[in-house]
């Protein structure tokens, strides 16, 4: 069964095997997936600093790696996952689950006004006054709507051609010299062939990801791809414009008019990193997902929660950053001469599983399911009833 074969189960037909899943069905694996992309994401901003700041005994380059590391992976991953359970969006008889990017679009509502408020009344900046700028990380929510939106006109084309279509929109839109983050335009469109990736993947074909025969070429895939990423630390050490390029290949936020601005770079070529990210991406990710584990954990349950973690963080991220607390000014122990370098700088990362934790659980998360519980079909206008003439 070719890959690029449009499947409508998100999960394998064979009887499930009760080790994997729960009484209803539900896999382990993906839920396990799903919460650890979450704490890389919240690994990502808690590190951002570090790899920006600092000289080589503060450790910058080892986190600008892992920095790049994690970005070139969890997002796209993420994204995949979410287009393999848009399957159920159009049902068999044509019709679509138009509750999903509803749900979606009253989750980014509800973030888009407190985010901004949070950056105001707290923060004391001052903001774009729109909606239809995403702020920070809830790029990710509009893009969900839009391709939800999507998948009825995208579902009608032979997914070979789709995804090729996908990943060429995803190399020429960044010649778009006007392409921002209005709509989380830019990423919308570089991040649609992971999602499209996922939506074609059958549940049959993601279980030879837990085969011994994929783990075996796991391992040569994350080598390249962690190898291809030294390579570059090593070609582009300054800090110069190319070095910055890099990480906004990863980010996928600009055109590569912003990007290569001055750098006597062809034009010609521009495309070239883009085309390094999407493989890098998916060999990262092809690798995690290999060794995900599949059976519960005792993290399991809060990779059903990952969005409100994806949310709520925003708002410590926005403060960490906004009043430097990474600066270490705050903390007036010395342990061993530790203060403000590597060590200290080390723990966060077992802050941030802290905090990956601790909005997982039930009372962060209440909120998401009480907006959750808003339906359209109670919005929609209904139809009038006929009368007959007498």
């Amino acid at each position: 069964m070719s890959i690029l074969k449009k499947s409508s189960t998100p999960v394998a037909g064979a009887m499930i095997d009760s080790r994997y899943a729960d009484e209803k069905g539900r896999l382990y694996f993906y839920d396990n997936a799903k919460f650890i992309l979450i704490f890389l994401v919240v690994l990502a901003h808690a590190i951002s600093p570090f790899s920006e700041f600092g000289d080589a005994g503060d450790g910058r380059q080892f986190f600008l790696y892992l920095w790049r590391i994690i970005n070139t992976l969890h997002m796209p991953c993420m994204i995949f996952i979410s287009g393999f359970f848009a399957k159920k969006y159009i049902r068999p008889d044509g019709s679509i689950n138009v509750q999903r990017p509803f749900t979606y679009m009253v989750y980014y509502m509800a973030a888009q006004i407190t985010v901004a408020a949070f950056e105001v009344f707290v923060m004391n900046t001052s903001v774009a006054k729109s909606v239809l700028n995403p702020r920070s990380s809830l790029w990710f929510l509009v893009c969900l709507i839009w391709w939800y939106l999507l998948l009825p006109v995208v579902d009608k084309i032979e997914p070979r051609y789709m995804l090729v279509i996908a990943i060429l929109a995803g190399l020429l839109i960044g010649y778009d010299e006007k392409v921002s983050n209005l709509m989380a335009m830019s990423r919308m469109v570089v991040h649609f062939p992971f999602f499209l990736f996922g939506y074609y993947v059958s549940g049959e074909q993601m279980q030879k990801l837990h085969t011994k025969k994929a783990k075996i070429i796991s391992v040569p895939v994350l080598l390249a791809a962690l190898g291809s990423i030294a390579v570059i630390m090593v070609l582009f050490r300054s800090e110069g414009p190319l070095d910055f390029s890099i990480n906004s290949f990863i980010t996928c936020d600009k055109s590569y008019f912003k990007i290569f601005n001055d750098t006597g770079i062809n034009p010609v070529f521009w495309f070239l990193p883009r085309v390094w990210f999407y493989l890098c991406a998916f060999a990262l990710g092809f690798s995690f997902l290999v060794w995900v584990p599949r059976k519960k954990n005792i993290f399991t349950h809060y990779g059903t929660r990952t969005l409100a973690v994806y949310i709520l963080h925003r708002y410590l991220y926005l403060a960490y950053r906004g009043f430097e607390w990474y600066t270490f000014d705050w903390f007036k122990y010395e342990w061993f001469g530790w203060k403000n370098i590597l060590t200290l700088r080390l723990l966060m990362m077992v802050v941030a599983f802290i905090i990956t934790v601790v909005l997982s659980t039930y009372p962060c998360y209440w909120p998401f399911e009480m907006l959750g519980k808003i339906k359209i079909t109670k919005l929609l206008k209904k139809p009038k009833e006929k009368t007959s003439g007498n």
